[in-house]
């Protein structure tokens, strides 16, 4: 059962003349689904700031994010909000000191695919003669053979990101650090490698040993955001592929996918996200009081096949992840 509080009394109010399975436009399905589930993150996030001086929105999800947060600043006063330069594979492989370093690597993300395609996609390395298939569930590839080339790239791509990092901080004491989730990997690996420590907040959160200050919102093991993730991951991208490296101060990106070929779409849900939030600011109520649970909820039915009858809505849905796997897949609801 669910446990009504203020915010989600008002959403059923801007809600309950919405035709949920029949949306008419990609504003009105951000507008119903996407939503409450942000206005409920952000007004959670509020609270969780303060003290703090900066807040970093991780790319790629932080460019739209950042655009929320803005309305959430002017009417808040929230700390100044940054669009952060930063991907799983760029703190990563500035991570890497040693040996070690890299092979523990997957102990936190699994690869399957291409030899070659794994030392391109995660350690920026090239090594086109290495086409054997590799799946690290099952067994972790020897990368001894070009151990020396992965650690060069690595102290390269750490003084060049360094400067960048330092840049973007500057005076700043206490930063957060945002995110959709998991496991914070890219805080873990500034945090290593730069000394530094940020309060990380995200979407929602698994869990990170090597993480101290962390939350998350939504229930990792009790709400099913985690197997729905990936329809907010599509849509909350940049304008430009995955940042991957960078050289003499000049990030470099991944290509292009097909997830980029849709922006426009991913825009016009943004806009319908947007509208929800600043219709909830208009009512006088406490936003302090926050669950999880309804904005889940109602997430989740847009996630289920058929719910929603229009399936042209769902066309500019891709997900991808070179970081783990090739190639790049439609987004079925199930």
């Amino acid at each position: 059962m669910i446990n009504k509080t203020e915010i989600d009394y008002h959403t059923d109010l801007l809600l309950k003349h919405k035709d949920w399975q029949n949306p008419n436009s990609l504003e009105e399905l951000g507008y119903i689904y996407f939503g409450p589930l942000l206005f409920n993150y952000f007004a959670w996030l509020k609270s969780e700031l303060n003290g703090c001086d900066k807040v970093l929105f991780n790319s790629r999800e932080g460019l739209f994010l950042l655009e929320i947060y803005k309305v959430f600043k002017q009417k808040f006063d929230l700390p100044e909000g940054v669009y952060f330069k930063t991907s799983r594979k760029l703190s990563l492989v500035a991570s890497l000191f040693n040996r070690n370093d890299v092979y523990d690597s997957f102990k936190l993300h699994r690869y399957k695919g291409t030899l070659s395609n794994l030392l391109k996609n995660r350690f920026n390395i090239i090594a086109s003669e290495s086409d054997v298939e590799v799946d690290t569930d099952i067994e972790i590839p020897n990368l001894d053979f070009c151990m020396e080339n992965i650690l060069k790239k690595a102290e390269d791509t750490r003084k060049e990101y360094g400067k960048y990092i330092t840049d973007i901080i500057g005076d700043s004491k206490n930063v957060a650090m945002i995110d959709s989730g998991y496991q914070g990997t890219a805080q873990q690996h500034i945090e290593k490698t730069y000394n530094l420590k940020f309060k990380g907040r995200y979407i929602i959160y698994k869990g990170n040993k090597l993480l101290e200050d962390v939350k998350g919102l939504y229930d990792f093991d009790k709400s099913k955001l985690k197997e729905n993730l990936i329809f907010l991951e599509s849509v909350f991208i940049d304008n430009m592929g995955s940042y991957s490296d960078i050289t003499l101060g000049k990030f470099k990106n991944e290509e292009l996918s097909e997830n980029q070929n849709y922006i426009e779409d991913k825009i016009k849900i943004v806009n319908g996200i947007i509208r929800f939030v600043l219709d909830m600011l208009k009512f006088d109520i406490d936003i302090n009081d926050v669950s999880y649970q309804k904005s889940a909820y109602i997430f989740d039915l847009m996630c289920k096949k058929d719910y929603v009858k229009n399936d042209s809505l769902f066309k500019s849905f891709y997900h991808d992840n070179l970081y783990v796997r090739e190639g790049v897949k439609q987004i079925q609801r199930y």
